[in-house]
């Protein structure tokens, strides 16, 4: 088949160091345009790709391109991705997919009128691990659940060639920018999750600490823990009646299984030898490889507008549920000096 046009819109580090190789190795694209607001950030990468012309206004794309991929910061996507996917331009869009459910919808809407498909880039489903994990859960091998704890750190392992990324101004603290990671896989693995309680330290500001306790089902209880300034145990340990798994997705990669009154047993990860040469490459690769089928007709992306929009909702009603996290190292003249009551 002819390869798709394609646009890439963001020229951060993570375009750079995971999508860029996973489009330079896909026959099913070539690669058109490169736009960034920092032009020479769309320069530099537009200058390792044949043929491909730098932007510094995406919308230059226009009829030049069947695809884009954003990968801009959270704030702009709605804005970048809308008119082009009511003009018949195929989006894969960078989780999450926006801040708000009302953003998510009118991407949906422009999505539907253009007949185009969109994407929402949650990669962590592509890690073998979360795959396995997928199907364990299905199984019902744990029998019914009785509770989910889950502990993820998410400080200095993401590039980032602009401090911008982590502003306010970028669209969302650790759980909108990373936290929308752990509620996909938990939704995807388990089912719809619904929030009681949610605590963070923004303070006026952006959140780098979160605590969530959400429910699954009637009465199955979540709990999740985020942080960007701390290291936690970084695993999923979900515990059903005939016994309980621990997961680690990415670092460490872990599958831990105990038996109800039994011995724990490591199983170690998921044997995927192209995973294993190189896993984020990968994973990017093969979440593009699902975007172009979807494109083609062959099926819908693993990661449809609809699920992006589920997630995004889910933080957004964890917001509106704000308290202050109170931290072991906080003091109440802290919590007095924004107005509000030390919990």
């Amino acid at each position: 088949m002819t390869a798709l046009r394609l646009g890439v819109i963001g020229c951060g580090a993570v375009t750079e160091r995971y999508h860029l190789p996973a489009l330079l190795a896909s026959a099913d694209v070539r690669v058109m345009a490169f736009a960034d607001p920092a032009l020479e950030r769309a320069r530099a990468l537009a200058g390792r790709v044949e043929g491909a012309v730098a932007l510094a206004d995406p919308d230059a794309m226009r009829g030049q391109v069947d695809a884009v991929l954003i990968a801009a910061p959270n704030a702009v996507h709605e804005r970048l991705a809308t008119p082009l996917l009511a003009g018949g331009i195929h989006v894969l869009v960078e989780k999450p997919m926006a801040r708000t459910a009302a953003e998510c919808d009118r991407m949906l809407a422009a999505a539907a009128a253009g007949k185009a498909v969109l994407a929402v880039g949650h990669d962590f489903r592509h890690f073998p691990v979360a795959r396995f994990a997928r199907q364990l859960f299905a199984s019902g091998m744990l029998g019914p659940l009785r509770r989910v704890d889950v502990r993820q750190s998410a400080g200095g392992r993401w590039p980032y060639a602009s401090a911008a990324a982590l502003s306010r101004e970028a669209g969302g603290g650790v759980l909108l920018d990373f936290g929308v990671h752990l509620l996909d896989l938990l939704g995807w693995w388990l089912g719809e999750l619904r929030p009681l309680r949610y605590r963070d330290d923004a303070m006026g500001g952006i959140e780098t600490e979160c605590d969530l306790e959400l429910v699954l089902g009637p009465a199955v209880p979540v709990r999740l823990e985020l942080s960007r300034s701390r290291r936690l145990r970084d695993t999923a340990i979900v515990e059903g009646s005939n016994g309980t798994v621990e997961i680690g997705v990415f670092e460490p990669v872990l599958v831990r299984l105990t038996p109800a009154g039994g011995t724990a047993a490591s199983v170690g990860g998921v044997p995927d030898a192209e995973f294993e040469r190189a896993p984020l490459v990968t994973v990017f690769g093969r979440q593009l490889a699902d975007f172009v089928a979807a494109i083609r007709g062959t099926g819908r992306p693993s990661v449809t507008g609809e699920e992006g929009r589920r997630v995004v909702a889910l933080a957004e009603a964890c917001y509106a549920m704000r308290e202050p996290l109170r931290m072991p190292w906080d003091y109440p003249e802290a919590y007095a000096a924004v107005g509000r009551t030390a919990p």
